[in-house]
């Protein structure tokens, strides 16, 4: 009886929409068929716009896992929470071991096979496409680069890896998709032979709606960029695993001057330059170089976000009392804030004793900071500093008249001599605050700190800009025996930045200036591993934890170092 009833709905359905076999052969509306994908630029536009957001571009935005972020795993920062291993002070010596834990569980996973598999299908459907073939070689370019990308995320962490370069098919024997891996080598030559070919095809220049795809000149950065890292393994990596780790050393300078010669094409392009919009205020301009949400003078390629495609760095790492949220998940170092040099040029090493050795006391917090060059308070935000407005106010605790520490537990205990202080200040050092004294400045939108602005924000990344492509040319140019050439872009950061000239270039020089200008854009863990130098850093923590003066009005800010690097580089 009830399947009668079933096949009368479906006669009358028949009647009153007309053919019956026209409305049994309907096409699912939520399925789109492979012809009809690559039938319409639209939804070629759409595959590829899914092949971009695939890359692992180490976006701050997209790189946090329990509010941890890339920069834990370095000298820049530490998060501000006893949970997570991002905390755990045993961890770095676990950092690739334990990888899954920061790039999984959703996060930018560096395994790209996946990924590349739908570049790869790209690749064999655009030729048959129904598209101009001008379209069609501009896609072609895009998928090369991208290819490209996805192959750089992985070997810079794994070495030499399975070399893929067409979508596989299972025919009934798995052993055939089983492909050795490759040598180092061999893959950042593969690198470069895709950006190659990127480059040839890919525009000059890209406006409005297509803004955010890739140009010659993002293709040009990434070569500089990987071409750079493949030199450093050549040049300082003493590992060699049967190829498949390490590069021989007599390869370094080939490497070396394919990264100068990207990075020469993007200069002498003449379409980018230092952003330079606000001259008379150095550390504003800094700052607004990383708010300025167009395509400006300095922005090769850009990660862009938007309302309903955004992020929660913002919340996760603003200052505690100024912002809600999970406030302080990036705090900076105390070796990162020593690394900024003061405006004259003289070395930025804080000044809390004098020449005899006895502690300096000052009237206020932030009177310990002047004179920081501009970049360090457009990155950084410190004891007495403004935000928004609001004053940072971070203190350990107070000294009492009778010498008497109280420590700062939370936001609300109120100091009992006298109650109009709380004694660890609006965003003081206890736990969900900070733990080394900072805040982090740089990327971070005081209109977006509310716990409301979760998922929100809207503020873009700087995947390749003009200020790395200078410092990647000055640095090669070094290591190529070049000094002089060096000198004129390095001196060119410098300025922009307000401090003063070097007369001459080490690669000390090189390294230092990267990681100020650089700071919080997740290339200073990769320089540590190019360089074979992550073993021997160590990272300085200036904590008012284990300082016995700690900071109120008109006490003593006492800052003190706490050494002991316990980073362990694995090449993987």
């Amino acid at each position: 009886m009830k399947s009668k009833y079933i096949f009368s709905i479906i006669a009358g359905l028949c009647l009153s929409l007309g053919s019956c076999d026209d409305f049994l052969d309907r096409k699912p509306l939520n399925i789109i068929s492979d012809a009809d994908v690559w039938a319409n630029e639209s939804s070629v536009l759409a595959y590829l716009a899914q092949m971009y957001d695939d890359v692992q571009m180490e976006t701050n935005k997209s790189m946090g896992v329990g509010e941890g972020y890339v920069a834990h795993f370095t000298d820049e920062s530490m998060r501000s929470y006893t949970w997570g291993v991002q905390h755990n002070p045993t961890f770095p010596d676990n950092f690739l071991n334990n990888y899954n834990d920061v790039y999984g569980q959703g996060y930018d996973d560096p395994w790209a096979y996946g990924k590349i598999r739908r570049v790869h299908e790209f690749m064999e459907k655009i030729p048959e496409a129904s598209l101009s073939q001008t379209l069609k070689d501009r896609y072609m370019a895009e998928a090369y680069f991208l290819r490209a990308f996805e192959y750089f995320t992985m070997v810079k962490r794994f070495g030499g890896v399975p070399l893929i370069r067409e979508a596989q098919q299972l025919t009934g024997d798995i052993d055939e998709l089983k492909v050795p891996r490759s040598t180092e080598e061999e893959m950042w030559n593969f690198i470069a032979e895709d950006l190659d070919k990127a480059i040839a095809g890919l525009p000059e220049t890209v406006t409005g709606a297509e803004q955010f795809r890739a140009t010659k000149y993002a293709a040009y950065a990434l070569k500089s960029r990987a071409m750079l890292y493949a030199g450093s393994i050549a040049r300082y990596g003493q590992v060699q695993i049967g190829g498949l780790t390490g590069i021989p050393a007599d390869k370094a300078n080939a490497y070396f001057s394919l990264s100068l010669a990207a990075a020469e094409a993007i200069i002498g392009s003449g379409k980018y330059s230092l952003y330079d919009k606000t001259p008379d205020d150095r550390a504003a301009n800094f700052q607004n170089l990383f708010m300025d949400q167009t395509m400006h003078e300095e922005a090769i390629f850009v990660k862009a976000y938007s309302a309903d495609k955004g992020h929660s760095f913002d919340m996760m790492c603003n200052p505690e009392g100024i912002g809600t949220g999970w406030t302080g998940s990036a705090c900076p170092t105390g070796e990162l804030i020593e690394e900024y040099e003061y405006a004259d040029g003289t070395p930025g090493a804080l000044k809390i004793s004098d020449a005899d050795g006895k502690p300096i006391y000052y009237d206020h917090p932030e009177d310990l900071f002047a004179g920081k060059e501009p970049r360090f308070h457009a990155t950084v935000l410190y004891p007495g500093c403004t935000f928004g407005g609001q004053l940072v106010e971070i203190r350990r605790g107070i000294i009492g008249s009778d010498g008497e520490k109280v420590s700062a537990v939370n936001t609300t205990a109120r100091f009992e001599e006298d109650p109009s202080l709380t004694v660890g200040g609006r965003s003081g050092m206890y736990v969900g605050s900070t733990p080394t004294g900072f805040f982090l400045r740089k990327y971070i939108d005081p209109a977006m700190l509310t716990t409301a602005s979760k998922d929100r924000s809207t503020s873009n990344f700087l995947v390749f800009r003009y200020g790395e492509t200078l410092l990647n040319y000055a640095e090669a140019a070094v290591e190529l025996g070049g000094p002089n050439d060096a000198l004129p872009k390095l001196n060119a950061v410098r300025a922009r930045a307000g401090v003063p000239p070097k007369t001459s270039v080490t690669m000390d020089d090189i390294r230092h200036e990267r990681q100020v200008e650089l700071a919080f854009e997740n290339l200073r863990v990769w320089d540590l591993i190019r360089w074979r130098i992550y073993t021997k850093c160590a990272t300085i923590r200036y904590s008012p934890l284990s300082c016995p003066g700690w900071t109120t009005g008109t006490a003593n800010t006492c800052l003190k170092k706490r050494r002991g690097c316990k980073m362990r580089q694995k090449r993987f």
